[in-house]
């Protein structure tokens, strides 16, 4: 327990000092007096009784229900307090403990006789010897003690035959005493004590008068004169021996040692005395002379008299046989206290007085209260009727002390009526005693006050508490009043503040004195129920602001001089703690600066003289005054330790910075208000608080941001800085790193704005100067390198901005690097793909698909390093270094590299930072782990939005409250604090993330080369290419079994727009999208019938690309996506992921060969019947009258070329299988390539059942050409006709997506121009499929195809090109025998025939059709090249038998009809027959039968459709294409 002069009973306290003696280690030490701490309050019942009968005054028997309440300190008081006794006895230890350790005494022993090395070495006895020159070397030093003795603590009784020498108590050790062990030491002392203080008080009683203490108190140095007087006055204490040479100078050795010696620790003993005892020394006095006066106590070195007015020195000599030396000062006294020249009545009473208090205090001290009740109230009246006011407020002081250990101890006890305000001068009848009274112990006056009853106590205590104020009031006012030996201002001060934090434990104990306040009063024990001091508490007496009005009085003033800077300083503490405890937390801000502007002159005045003692400079750096301090990291100058900074002076720094509302980083995640609350006060809110946070958790650096943004909020900056300010210079007095890392940090961080400025503001500047702030960012680096140097570790500062951390984002890697994912469906599309591509490049290749930016997912590959953009913000004026910062994550493994970067002042900076993910899955990036320089390592989370705070729009809070966040006034029964904190939180800064999937290891691929030069190709139209692509896989561990290709080109995009477009004709959408598909740029050729590539780690794969040459082709791009699944295709379930490589080609397609203009012209079929005639006749096969049917097949040759190739020809047909009727096509092909072009046109027949599609090109025959450059040739093609078994078919399309079910033609043409569309369509892709052509460059060798798909036909050409549905052949048949006589065949429908002969006119029609027809035949025979009205003139000249118009049977699908006709031409000329096949009526199909329930039949809606585009169907017409031409000759003329 240390010295607590403050304490409401410090008078009542005995104070003991604990000294070491000999060698005691410092734990060993701290644990000896921990052991005695528990002990420190020894009932007198437990006290045996001095047995020697001249020290019985203080007898313990008298009052064995009190109880002694010691002050075990480590530390003596400041020197400057010695002169305030015996005026106020616990100010100097009356009882002096050394602490032994018995261990290192014996180890000692040990080192002494040598036997350290053997290990059998038998114990050694304790060297008492050594104990009793350190015990007399303790009675040196401090003379003024009553006891002195020393506790040898782990002593082991081994002999019980060796004697302890007087003065030394042995104490077993822990494991081996008793719980009355340390119990018993303490009473035994206290016995000693008892004794000694009969006869202190004897001495006492023996004097006149006692000075009192002087305002102004010189510190002289002690000398062996002084020290004896006060061995003389003080007597001979239990067991002590006096040196009989008296005291000694200190040696300079000494000074130093003490000077270095810390006030706080104890004292330290040497163990080896200089003072040798004498062998003739006597004993002390029983009793000192009465002319003796007590001079003021002094310690080793120093005391403090009283003034020079007051003092009376006093020489006392030395002699052998005890004989006094008086001085001319006591002979003077003793004369005036006797003779007739004495001094008056009224000084003798006040002296009488003033020794009855300091008896009536040792009674206090010795537990036996009534007693130094009685005597007080005595002395009291003494000095009350001698108007002494000083004295007499003592007197009441003490009595008042003495109730409360009356009230404590549960006894019943009465007020005096001296202690009333109105009591009568005549009421105190004890101030007519003797002056040489000695109080009883009266048996009779215990026993009354013992018999008295509980109730009685419970009134007694109710009356003090009434009293209390009062008297209190009433103390003070005698301090205030008493002139010329006025209290000095330290005394005053802490009297002030004792009664003060005894009003302060009635206040929070409800305004009474119960047994909670004198607990707490005596013990110091915490309030078990503190109350809540944020409510007003107007009815408890005293109030809050009657403490503080009289608490203020204590504080001292500039002027007072007197006062050192240790006593200015426990004052105003004092004053700082009671405002704490009444929860004045802004007066105590008040007082603490005060206390910080006290402290930094004596500091600094404290390191200057600390550097004077090393011998160096002040100047000349910290490292001269950490070597006073031992190395530590605090104060060397004050010796004071990183422990006592840390837990001490920066705690008292911080409270005040708190009050003021500074922002700090420790002050931030919980509100200090709660950690540096006194005890006994509860916070309004406090099961609203929330709960703990982790430190650098996003929840808790967001409320560490919330709580700074409502501390700059409250009250003023600049005051805060100002505070901030003493702080750090105060810390840099001690020196303290610590501290002056902690408040420059602070200071930065409260002079900042605390916001997160967008890009484009300026609200993020700070308050200070830019000078200012660069030195203080100096200041930060100069003090971590003084601690650097010193060895000290670990001393950084807190970062000051909270938003350090603006962003960081994934940075894209390269587009070959990147993985893509897809979905199990896309792999499924891409083999359909890959099976379907030649017949349908319509369906969808989801490998093609560009995502959108915001549809892009952010995907790393487990084991391979990934980069993040990080941008951080520096708001302030320097330059801010960061030494390194890495990711922080959560998720899978991630491994990130640090790297540092150096901030300029007022930007935001972006640097790179790289990390690796260890394996796949899941991982968020949080955060980062930063260290600035000079700043502890921290993360910061990620705030990407501007930010700043949103002042509430009425004041909820008032006075510190409204310093801390989430205190709230109270709300109503119907008020919804829900949406108030959801409203609060939407404000809140919000911390983001980088969310990224790790995938699985995944190869790399690169192109290794390619076949092309420079990425780049020259083409021609029609041309195909072919060039090489080589890729290697370059992981060593991860192959690559899936690799698809999928191909762009420049015409995609305009095809597809064209295609687009809802307004084309169904004929170009068709040819847009046979172009889209069919003629695709890019074509991978593989070899083999195997799809699959695979690349080993490490291994290469060759790929071929073809490309073909097509108008508008400007650039292409090669898309190769890969990757390894590592199982079948079909067994992928999930998402997978593939890379890709890219390819891009320019491409540069020159014109080659252009159709520049189309024709198609009919032709006869007679060349036909002339080849098949001469065919017939060299086979010897022909047939009167009819053709021979016998066909062959003939193979493909080609034509000549010059002027005989038409002749050539002409000759091929009607030879092979081939129809009989044809047209011919005529190409202008310009050529417009700079170089000669081979053409080679090919024209296939019709093909067979039998025939396969390219049998019948190897039937076909070929037209050569050589086009120049620049020039046009026209080439002639024979074509056969086409026969379309449906014209009026809809034109197809082939993308999917356009195939519907029902389609309703979108063009505005009438039905006859639809039907006429829908005939050109199917009639050229008929030509197209019977034409084709490629040419050659002769030389180089580049061929292509000739592109034909630009033939447009009209409707003479689509009439040309026809067959119709319906064919009719005319013909003349005879009789076989008679053939050769009448009739002629010249042609294929060209006969010459005899007049007047009768030949029969066959008509032969045919059904080409799917349906049967209702046919009716009209013939119509004229003259030829004659007018119409002539032509038809042929009653004498073509006669007929039977009917020109007849309808004929039904004619079936396919079916052939043949209709004869008997004529005779009546005369010769040339005759014409025409025929036409008229539909009588529509076949309709027989109805469907209906359903089995009778509904009627399903319509079929595609006929309806039909119907609807091309017009409902009518009955036709077909005409004969060539009619029966007959030459008509005469007999005799033709013979």
């Amino acid at each position: 327990m240390g010295s607590d002069p403050l304490s409401p009973i410090a008078p009542a306290r005995v104070r003991a000092l604990l000294l070491p003696v000999g060698k005691v280690k410092r734990s060993r030490f701290v644990s000896f007096v921990r052991r005695l701490e528990p002990e420190n309050v020894v009932r007198l019942g437990d006290v045996s009784p001095d047995r020697r009968p001249n020290r019985t005054m203080f007898s313990p028997l008298a009052f064995p229900t009190g109880m002694i309440v010691y002050n075990l300190s480590t530390s003596l008081s400041p020197s400057t307090q010695a002169g305030l006794s015996p005026f106020e006895l616990f100010r100097q230890p009356l009882l002096i403990l050394g602490i032994a350790d018995d261990t290192e005494l014996r180890a000692r022993s040990y080192d002494a006789h040598g036997d350290l090395a053997d290990e059998r070495r038998t114990p050694v006895a304790t060297d008492f010897s050594q104990l009793s020159e350190n015990l007399d070397e303790l009675r040196e030093c401090y003379p003024s003690a009553l006891v002195h003795q020393i506790l040898l603590f782990d002593h082991v009784h081994e002999n019980p035959h060796v004697h302890i020498p007087e003065g030394i108590t042995a104490v077993p050790p822990s494991k081996q005493s008793r719980t009355t062990t340390i119990k018993t030491v303490m009473c035994d002392v206290t016995t000693s004590l008892l004794a000694e203080f009969t006869t202190f008080a004897k001495s006492l009683q023996g004097l006149p008068s006692i000075n009192s203490p002087a305002t102004s108190q010189p510190t002289y140095r002690a000398s062996a004169h002084s020290a004896l007087q006060a061995e003389q006055i003080r007597g001979q204490p239990s067991g002590g021996v006096v040196d009989s040479r008296g005291s000694r100078s200190e040696s300079p050795a000494d000074i130093a040692r003490r000077v270095q010696q810390r006030m706080s620790m104890p004292a330290r003993v040497t163990s080896t005395s200089s003072v040798q005892q004498g062998s003739n020394s006597s004993p002390r006095p029983t009793s000192p002379p009465d002319s003796v006066q007590f001079p003021p106590p002094s310690d080793r070195n120093d005391s403090l008299g009283a003034t020079e007015e007051n003092s009376v020195e006093n020489t006392v000599s030395r002699s052998s046989a005890g004989s006094t030396v008086r001085a001319p000062s006591q002979d003077r006294v003793s004369i005036q206290g006797f003779g007739s020249g004495s001094l008056s009545e009224r000084a003798r009473n006040k002296g009488k007085g003033r020794v009855g208090l300091v008896v009536g205090t040792l009674y206090l001290n010795a537990g036996r209260w009534p007693d130094a009740v009685r005597e007080l109230v005595e002395s009291a009246c003494i000095a009350k009727a001698n108007i002494d006011h000083l004295w007499h407020a003592k007197a009441l002081e003490n009595v008042l002390v003495c109730l409360l250990m009356l009230a404590w101890a549960g006894m019943d006890f009465q007020i005096p009526q001296i202690c009333y305000p109105n009591a009568d001068k005549s009421t105190s009848s004890s101030s007519l005693k003797s002056p040489h009274h000695t109080p009883t112990n009266s048996s009779s006056d215990i026993s009354s006050t013992q018999s008295l009853s509980v109730a009685n106590r419970l009134v007694s205590l109710q009356n003090l508490t009434n009293l209390l104020p009062d008297f209190l009031g009433t103390i003070l006012s005698l301090y205030s009043r008493s002139t010329g030996e006025s209290l000095p201002q330290t005394a005053f001060s802490e009297c002030v503040i004792r009664f003060a934090r005894l009003l302060t434990a009635m206040h929070l104990c409800g305004g009474k004195l119960d047994d909670r306040a004198l607990r707490h009063v005596v013990l110091n024990a915490p309030l078990s129920k503190p109350p809540n001091l944020t409510i007003p508490r107007l009815t408890v007496i005293p109030t809050r602001t009657e403490i503080s009005s009289m608490l203020f009085r204590a504080f001292p003033s500039p002027s007072s001089i007197e006062l050192s800077t240790t006593e200015r300083i426990i004052i105003l503490a004092g004053i700082v703690s009671v405002l704490s405890s009444l929860g004045f937390h802004r007066k105590k801000a008040l007082v603490l600066k005060e206390m910080v502007t006290t402290l930094i002159p004596g500091l600094v005045q404290a390191r200057k003289v600390g550097a004077a003692e090393m011998g160096v400079h002040p100047a000349a750096g910290l490292a001269a005054l950490n070597a006073i301090g031992g190395g530590s990291g605090g104060a060397g100058a004050l010796n004071i330790d990183g422990g006592d900074i840390g837990s001490g002076v920066e705690d008292i720094l911080g409270m005040l910075g708190n009050v003021y509302g500074v922002v700090g980083y420790k002050s931030s995640l919980t509100t200090d208000s709660h950690s540096h609350q006194p005890e006994g006060i509860n916070e309004t809110a406090e099961s609203d608080s929330p709960p703990k946070l982790e430190e650098h958790s996003d929840q808790a650096i967001v409320a560490r941001i919330l709580h700074s943004s409502n501390l700059r909020s409250f009250g003023s900056r600049n005051l805060k800085m100002d505070v901030l300010r003493s702080c750090i210079n105060l810390c840099e007095a001690l020196p303290d790193f610590h501290g002056v890392l902690r408040f420059t940090s602070e200071l930065l961080r409260t002079a900042g704005s605390g916001i997160a400025p967008s890009p484009d503001s300026s609200d993020g500047s700070t308050l200070l100067a830019r000078e200012e702030q660069v030195r203080l960012a100096t200041s930060i680096s100069r003090t971590i390198g003084a601690a650097k140097k010193l060895g000290l570790d670990g001393v950084e500062a807190e970062y000051w901005d909270d938003f350090l951390l603006r962003g960081v984002e994934l940075q894209n890697p390269a587009s070959w690097r990147a993985p893509i994912a897809h979905a199990k469906s896309e792999l499924d599309d891409a083999s359909a793909i890959e099976e379907q591509k030649e017949k349908s490049p319509f369906i969808y290749n989801p490998f093609l698909r560009k995502p959108s930016a915001a549809a892009i997912e952010p995907l790393l590959v487990s084991g391979e390093q990934a980069d993040f953009r990080v941008t951080l913000q520096n708001p302030y004026d320097f330059d801010v270094d960061v030494e390194w910062l890495r990711l922080e994550s959560r998720g899978v493994e991630f491994e990130s590299t640090r790297q540092g970067v150096a901030m300029g002042p007022y930007r935001t900076q972006t640097l790179f930072v790289s990390g690796t993910p260890r394996s796949s899955g899941s991982l968020n990036i949080t955060g980062c782990l930063i260290k600035v320089r000079g700043c502890k390592e921290r993360r910061y989370p990620i705030f990407t939005d501007a930010w700043s705070p949103k002042r509430a729009s009425k004041i909820e809070n008032m006075g510190l409250l409204a310093a801390r966040r989430g205190i709230h006034r109270p709300s109503s029964a119907n008020e919804d604090t829900t949406k108030a904190r959801k409203i609060a939180s939407s404000t809140d800064p919000k911390p983001s993330s980088v969310h990224l999937n790790v995938v699985p290891e995944q190869p790399i691929v690169v192109i290794k080369s390619t076949s092309l030069s420079q990425a780049a190709i020259m083409i021609l139209e029609g041309e195909t290419k072919t060039f090489t692509i080589t890729l290697q896989n370059l992981s060593r561990m991860t192959p690559v079994d899936l690799i698809l290709l999928s191909f762009q080109d420049s015409t995609a995009a305009p095809l597809q727009a064209a295609m687009s477009n809802k307004n084309l004709p169904p004929a170009e959408l068709y040819e847009l999208e046979l172009l889209f598909s069919q003629k695709q740029a890019f074509r991978w050729r593989q070899k083999g019938s195997d799809p699959d590539v695979s690349i080993p780690p490490g291994g290469i794969a060759q790929f071929e690309i073809e490309v073909l040459g097509k108008p508008g082709l400007t650039s292409g791009v090669i898309q190769i996506d890969y990757t390894h699944l590592g199982i079948p295709r079909s067994d992928v379930r999930d998402r997978f992921y593939t890379r890709q490589l890219t390819i891009p080609i320019t491409i540069t397609v020159n014109a080659g060969v252009e159709l520049v203009r189309v024709d198609l012209l009919p032709f006869t079929g007679d060349f036909a019947w002339v080849n098949q005639q001469r065919k017939q006749l060299a086979n010897g096969s022909a047939e009167s009258g009819t053709p021979n049917l016998q066909r062959q097949r003939t193979a493909s040759r080609p034509i000549a070329r010059g002027e005989n190739r038409f002749q050539s020809l002409f000759e091929r047909l009607g030879v092979g299988l081939q129809e009989n009727e044809h047209c011919l096509l005529l190409l202008d092909l310009r050529n417009a390539w700079p170089h000669p072009l081979s053409i080679s046109l090919q024209v296939r027949e019709h093909r067979t059942h039998d025939e396969s599609f390219e049998d019948t090109w190897r039937r076909a025959y070929t037209v050569h050409e050589i086009l120049q450059p620049g020039h046009v040739s026209r080439l002639v093609l024979l074509l056969p006709k086409i026969y379309l078994k449906n014209p009026h078919a809809p034109i197809p399309t082939l993308n999917p997506k356009n195939q519907r079910q029902f389609v309703v033609s979108a063009s505005k043409m009438s039905p006859e121009g639809e039907r006429a569309a829908r005939e050109a369509f199917w009639s050229r892709e008929e030509i197209l499929n019977h034409v084709r052509g490629t040419w050659e460059e002769d030389g180089s060798g580049r061929n292509g195809d000739v592109e034909l798909r630009g033939i447009r036909l009209s409707a003479r050409m689509v009439d040309a090109l026809r067959i119709e549905d319906v064919g009719i052949d005319l013909g003349i048949v005879v009789s076989a025998d008679e053939t050769e006589k009448l009739v002629r065949q010249t042609g294929r429908s060209r006969f010459e025939v005899r007049t007047d002969k009768f030949l029969s006119l066959r008509t032969r029609i045919v059904n080409r059709t799917q349906q049967p027809i209702y046919p009716l035949l009209r013939l119509q025979p004229s003259l030829r090249n004659q007018p119409h009205n002539i032509a038809l003139d042929l009653s004498k000249r073509f006669a007929w038998n039977g009917l020109l118009q007849r309808p004929l049977p039904l004619l079936a699908a396919g079916q052939t009809t043949e209709v004869d006709l008997g004529i005779c031409l009546l005369c010769r000329g040339e005759f014409e027959v025409g025929a036409s096949v008229e539909e009588v009526r529509l076949w309709r199909p027989p109805p469907e039968k209906t359903d089995a329930e009778g509904g009627r039949a399903t319509a079929d809606t595609n006929v309806l459709f039909a119907n609807k585009a091309i017009g409902e169907r009518e009955r036709r017409i077909w005409h004969a294409r060539e009619g029966c031409m007959i030459i008509a000759k005469d007999e005799d003329k033709d013979d």
